[in-house]
């Protein structure tokens, strides 16, 4: 099924993160759907850098969308908006990732950073519930965020079949951060058919912090932490075919 009715976006998401993170080129006639901690400073990158070729420019940041060469639902008509979200003219896709991974990729990037927005908003939530921590240690973070609504949650922990809003948005392809740059290069093919550069060579990955959370699960990872994820972000393993085991991660 797919959307048109945004008033229906509030029950998955924040409504500004989905027009922050939805990016639209008219030109090139695609929607990639931006999820926090899922390489989309790469994938917006080497997006940006095709967009700008045809006239010499490049962008100024990748994180404010007042530089970024593809538009965001807000900025088109209604029946523009409808072709893009429901018509087969238009590509849509995405990436997901690992919710064991994303999640201690997020903690080691934003919650362990005292001065990150994801960090702030997380000290705001744990004050409003009257949880006390001096330390926002991994578990504290992760039973907080798995007793948070999918609409609460901040989009750097929000569930991604919700975030990506799954069961309105057709997507053509989902791809996965495990094989990003293979995946990368398949995006490409379908929209301009041909594998362009800039979307198939890791070396022109833009992650602002490796993590190297995929070989660090054991470390913070217990066994009841492994079942509250299971539990809260099921959709995710189901939908997108990650195993429940973090030695598979």
């Amino acid at each position: 099924m797919s959307l048109y009715d945004l008033s229906k976006v509030s029950d998955y998401t924040k409504t500004n993160d989905f027009h922050n993170n939805t990016n639209i080129s008219l030109r090139n006639k695609y929607l990639y759907f931006a999820v926090d901690k899922v390489a989309n400073s790469s994938v917006k990158n080497a997006l940006f850098a095709i967009e700008y070729a045809p006239v010499g420019k490049t962008a100024v940041t990748l994180y404010d969308e007042r530089s970024s060469p593809l538009l965001s639902p807000y900025q088109l008509d209604d029946d523009l908006l409808r072709t893009v979200l429901n018509s087969g003219n238009y590509f849509r896709f995405t990436f997901v990732r690992n919710p064991f991974t994303r999640l201690l990729s997020c903690y080691l990037d934003r919650i362990c950073t005292q001065t990150s927005n994801p960090r702030r908003y997380l000290n705001r939530y744990l004050k409003s519930h009257n949880i006390s921590a001096e330390e926002v240690t991994f578990e504290v973070f992760i039973r907080a965020i798995c007793e948070q609504a999918s609409p609460v949650q901040n989009s750097h922990w929000r569930v991604q079949y919700d975030d990506v809003l799954f069961e309105r948005i057709d997507y053509d392809y989902v791809g996965k951060f495990e094989t990003l740059w293979t995946d990368m290069a398949f995006v490409s093919d379908k929209i301009w058919g041909s594998v362009r550069p800039e979307m198939s060579d890791s070396s022109v990955n833009k992650s602002p912090k490796i993590t190297n959370a995929g070989s660090r699960l054991a470390e913070f990872y217990t066994p009841e932490l492994v079942e509250l994820v299971v539990k809260r972000y099921e959709q995710d393993f189901r939908a997108f075919g990650y195993s429940t085991e973090i030695t598979s991660a």
